[in-house]
C-alpha cells in the first residue's frame, strides 16, 4: 500500500506541469500582441483606422464565398490520395476540412490537423499512418501551386527577388518527397518494407505503421491523380486569392491581381507555424511587409493584413460549427473515446 502510494504521488503531475498549457496559451497571445503592437508602431494608427471604417463592404460576399470554394477544390484534390483505400466523398471531405480550419483558429499548436485526421480515422475506419500520409501529401500538394505564383512573380516584377530561394527550396522539398511517397508507396504494395530494429514489439509496430503510412501514398503511383492534384491546387489557390483581391479592392488598393498570388503564399507562411494563435500578429506583419514592397503605403498595408485576416477568419467560424452540425460529429468523433471502428459516413462520407 505504502509503494502504491508512493507511486501514485510520483506520476501526479507537478505544479509547473499543469499550467504549462495555459502558460503556452499565454505566451502566444502576449507574443501576438507584442507583433500587433510593433506593427501598429510604426504605422499611423489614425490612419489604419479610417482605412479600416472606410471599407467597402459589398466585396465581403465575394470573399466569403471564395474562401469556401477554395476549400471544396481542394477537397477535391484530397479525395485522390484516398481513392485507392477507400470512396470518401467530397462533401464529407469539405466538411471536416473547413473543421478542422475552424478548430485551428481557436485551439493551440494546430490542433485541428488532430481533428480532422481523427474525424476520419472514425468515420472511414482507415488507420491514424494511413490517414496521416493524406493529410501531409494534401499539404505539401501546395507547394505545386506557390512555385508556379513565385515564378510568375519572378517573372513580373523586380519586387518578387527576394522569393526565389523560397520557390527553389518549394521544389526541392516536392520533387523529394513525390519520390519518397513513390518509393514508400511500391515497397508497402510488395510488402517489403524492413526497419533495422532488431526484432521485439517495437520492430513489429513500426513495420505495421510504416505499412499503412505507405498505403496511403498509393496515389503518388497514379499518373491522373497526380495531374488532378497539381490542377485542383492551382484553382484552389487562384481562388483564395480572390479573398485577397476582394480586400484589397473593398480598401482601394492600387495593386496588380498578379501580386494577390503573392500574398497568397505569404499569408499561408505565416499560418503554418503555429508561433502564435491563428497566426495573429505573424500575419499581419507578413502581409503588410509584403504589399509595402510593391509601393503601397505603410499604414494602408497594415489596414490590408488586419481586414483580410479578420475576412479569412469569419467563414471559417460560422461554417466549422455548421459542418460539425451537418456531419454530426460528437466528442467522442475528436477525441480518443472509441475503437476506430467505421461508422456510417453522412454527406456521402
Amino acid at each position: 500500500m505504502e509503494y502504491e502510494d508512493r507511486l501514485a504521488i510520483a506520476s501526479t503531475p507537478g505544479p509547473l506541469r499543469r499550467l504549462f498549457p495555459y502558460l503556452r496559451i499565454v505566451l502566444q497571445l502576449v507574443l501576438a500582441a507584442a507583433l500587433l503592437a510593433a506593427l501598429l508602431w510604426r504605422v499611423d494608427v489614425g490612419s489604419v483606422r479610417r482605412e479600416l471604417a472606410g471599407a467597402t463592404l459589398w466585396w465581403l460576399p465575394l470573399a466569403f464565398a471564395a474562401v469556401l470554394v477554395s476549400h471544396w477544390f481542394r477537397a477535391l484534390r484530397w479525395q485522390q490520395f484516398f481513392a485507392p483505400m477507400k470512396h470518401v466523398g467530397v462533401p464529407f471531405l469539405f466538411g471536416t476540412a473547413v473543421l478542422g480550419v475552424a478548430c485551428n483558429m481557436t485551439l493551440p499548436l494546430r490542433a485541428g490537423e488532430v481533428v480532422r485526421v481523427q474525424v476520419l480515422r472514425k468515420r472511414t475506419g482507415l488507420s491514424t499512418s494511413s490517414i496521416v500520409a493524406t493529410v501531409i501529401s494534401e499539404k505539401l500538394a501546395d507547394m505545386i501551386a506557390f512555385c508556379s505564383f513565385i515564378v510568375l512573380g519572378l517573372v513580373l516584377y523586380d519586387e518578387a527577388r527576394f522569393l526565389w530561394p523560397l520557390a527553389v527550396l518549394y521544389a526541392c522539398l516536392l520533387v523529394g518527397w513525390t519520390f519518397a511517397a513513390r518509393w514508400l508507396a511500391v515497397r508497402s504494395e510488395r510488402g517489403d518494407l524492413k526497419l533495422p530494429l532488431g526484432e521485439g514489439r517495437l520492430r513489429d509496430w513500426a513495420g505495421r505503421e510504416l505499412h499503412s503510412f505507405g498505403e496511403g501514398l498509393q496515389a503518388y503511383r497514379r499518373p491522373a491523380a497526380l495531374l488532378m492534384v497539381a490542377w485542383t491546387s492551382h484553382v484552389a489557390w487562384l481562388v483564395e486569392a480572390v479573398v485577397y483581391y476582394s480586400c484589397g479592392r473593398a480598401l482601394g488598393l492600387d495593386l496588380s491581381p498578379a501580386v494577390y498570388l503573392l500574398v497568397v503564399v505569404a499569408a499561408s507562411i505565416a499560418v503554418s507555424v503555429p508561433v502564435t494563435q491563428a497566426g495573429i500578429g505573424v500575419f499581419e506583419v507578413a502581409l503588410t511587409g509584403l504589399v509595402v514592397a510593391f509601393g503601397i503605403d505603410k499604414s494602408q498595408a497594415a489596414a490590408f493584413a488586419i481586414f483580410s485576416h479578420v475576412i479569412l477568419a469569419l467563414p471559417y467560424l460560422v461554417a466549422g460549427p455548421l459542418a460539425a452540425i451537418a456531419m454530426r460529429i460528437s466528442l467522442s468523433d475528436v477525441l480518443f473515446l472509441r475503437s476506430a471502428k467505421a461508422e456510417p459516413l453522412t454527406a456521402e462520407v
